[in-house]
């Protein structure tokens, strides 16, 4: 081999990612998951594993290798405080819901909080600007943003591609000797446009841990499977998706996935991967074991027959399932076809049906729905009604390919309703969610991508804001921060602004306990006297405002 040649070859090989390498695990206790890589989520795949912190907040996040710190941000929903470090490897490691930063971090974070004026920040420093060793912390553990509960969110992507690739091939040591579970087997009627018809919950016997048997299958015609399955590790009862879903007729493949990498693009056709409907209705996630024409997932190997498959009449067929974890752990299900008519199905059109061809404009007495072409995936029947300021749209049981718009014609001329009134979504509990309404004129707008009830609201109502660890004209020498309640009722806060002695300060915004936080370090103050005011808006432009003296000596 030429040495030009070679040195190319040498390249090419250190700069590939290795997943056989170990890798250093973020926390100091033992792994265990709340979510894996891969999981169904209600509006994506999820794109790294979720590690249990005890339920507790404040642990020591560490660098799992050297590395630059290349994105910092803090955001009251998402992944709330997070850090990605990119590595010489080709890998950058992602860590979410962080309760804070590392000192050298949060100095850095803090500095442009206030030069941008704002709790919430991003930024990309140039590399080497905040570098990192090995097993070097990097901040606490938490439960910012979108976190339902303490735990840390930890990601590894390709910093080429910015693909995430599943963090368990890289070594941590996971202990995982169970296997997966399954909770129902469910067969489809499937028609050539993708559309498909529930036929029914097909019966399994468990024969010992990790094997099953399906009742013999009496249908003919295109069909498909479904499947209701989780996983769980030794030390953890938590309920995870799996590695690996292998479904194989007359011992040819049909369907099959491995969890070992994930584009974003990925969630477009996240709701073409499951029965939305029992989703949404019956609280039951079935994963189809077979995918729409018009969907693609970079994580599923594309075959003709999409996972769909052919009985015939007086044919017999076997077939078998598949599942496997991350640590090899298998269950397997085996199937038996006959061809025997048991129901005829028909795809039923009527004059309600939405054709996916075609653009829609229907008008309900002062309310219309305006559906683009291709908006659905297949033909729906759709009631369409509409009540007083309200739209009934059906269940959100139909996934959609693009999002459409309601429009509201307003006749009532009140200054009030004009001004604070909104286009809502009544949730499955009765209560209007505020949507970012466009007003031109007496026609309001609002873009949307589900289905279900939509109404006319209005909130009059400003945001509460309520002092928790201090009283007016109270010396506070002792405090290290400054808490205050902030809640608003309906559309939700905006903004929070503070300041004292006329200098802004940074209030930390914590939406799920509606805490605001001073921390009396940030800046320096003559001690005695000090006038703190906060300003707060909601989403629909209402504001309060608060006032109050302090005495501190620092």
């Amino acid at each position: 081999m030429k040495i030009k040649h070679l040195v190319k070859f040498i390249l090419l090989i250190s700069s590939s990612i290795s997943y056989s390498q170990s890798t250093i695990s973020p926390l100091e206790i033992p792994l265990n998951l709340s979510g894996t890589f891969g999981e169904l989520r209600n509006t994506h795949f999820h794109t790294g594993i979720d590690i249990k912190t005890k339920g507790k907040q404040g642990l020591k996040v560490r660098s799992i290798k050297n590395g630059d710190l290349v994105r910092v941000r803090v955001n009251k929903g998402g992944y709330g405080k997070s850090l990605y470090i990119k590595h010489t490897d080709g890998t950058t490691s992602v860590y979410a819901h962080l309760k804070k930063f590392s000192k050298k971090i949060e100095t850095y974070v803090k500095m442009i909080q206030y030069k941008k004026k704002s709790y919430e920040i991003q930024d990309f420093p140039e590399a080497g600007v905040i570098s990192f060793n090995a097993r070097e912390l990097i901040g606490f553990s938490g439960n910012t943003g979108g976190s339902s509960g303490p735990h840390l969110h930890f990601e590894i992507r390709s910093s080429e591609t910015n693909n995430p690739l599943n963090p368990i091939k890289f070594g941590l040591n996971i202990i995982d000797t169970i296997k997966p579970k399954v909770n129902g087997l469910y067969l489809y009627k499937v028609y050539k446009d993708g559309k498909y018809d529930f036929l029914k919950k097909i019966e399994i016997k468990k024969i010992n841990d990790g094997s099953y048997v399906a009742s013999t299958i009496n249908y003919t015609g295109s069909l498909g499977i479904g499947l209701s399955y989780f996983d769980r590790q030794d030390q953890s009862y938590s309920k995870n998706g799996v590695y690996s879903l292998d479904f194989n007729l007359n011992n040819n493949p049909t369907f099959n996935y491995k969890m070992d990498e994930l584009s974003f693009n990925d969630k477009r056709h996240l709701k073409l991967l499951i029965d939305l409907e029992k989703w949404n209705l019956e609280k039951n996630k079935i994963q189809k074991l077979f995918t729409h024409p018009k969907s693609k997932y970079s994580f599923i190997s594309n075959s003709n027959s999409y996972g769909v498959f052919t009985i015939l009449d007086n044919e017999s067929s076997t077939g078998s399932i598949k599942i496997i974890d991350f640590k090899g752990n298998r269950t397997d299900i085996k199937l038996k076809f006959e061809g025997i008519i048991k129901d005829s199905l028909k795809n039923i059109s009527n004059k309600n049906t939405i054709n996916p061809d075609y653009e829609y404009n229907i008008d309900l007495d002062g309310i219309s729905v305006k559906f683009l072409k291709n908006s659905f995936y297949n033909p729906i029947n759709l009631n369409i009604k509409s009540n007083n300021d309200t739209l009934y749209l059906g269940e959100n049981i139909h996934p959609l390919n693009k999002s459409f718009e309601i429009n509201f014609l307003i006749t009532n001329n009140d200054s009030v309703t004009l001004k604070k009134g909104f286009i809502s979504k009544i949730n499955k509990h009765g209560k209007p969610l505020f949507l970012k309404t466009r007003k031109v004129d007496s026609l309001w707008t609002v873009k949307v991508s589900e289905l279900g009830k939509y109404s006319l609201s209005i909130d009059t109502i400003p945001p509460i804001i309520k002092p928790l660890n201090f009283k007016k004209n109270e010396w506070v020498s002792s405090l290290k921060f400054l808490k205050l309640k902030v809640k608003d009722d309906l559309s939700g806060i905006k903004s929070v602004e503070g300041s004292i002695n006329g200098s802004w300060v940074l209030f930390e915004h914590e939406p799920k306990n509606s805490i605001i936080t001073y921390n009396f370090s940030d800046l320096y103050f003559p001690n005695g006297k000090h006038i703190l005011k906060i300003k707060v808006e909601d989403l629909n432009g209402n504001e309060s405002q608060y006032e109050s003296v302090f005495f501190k000596k620092y």
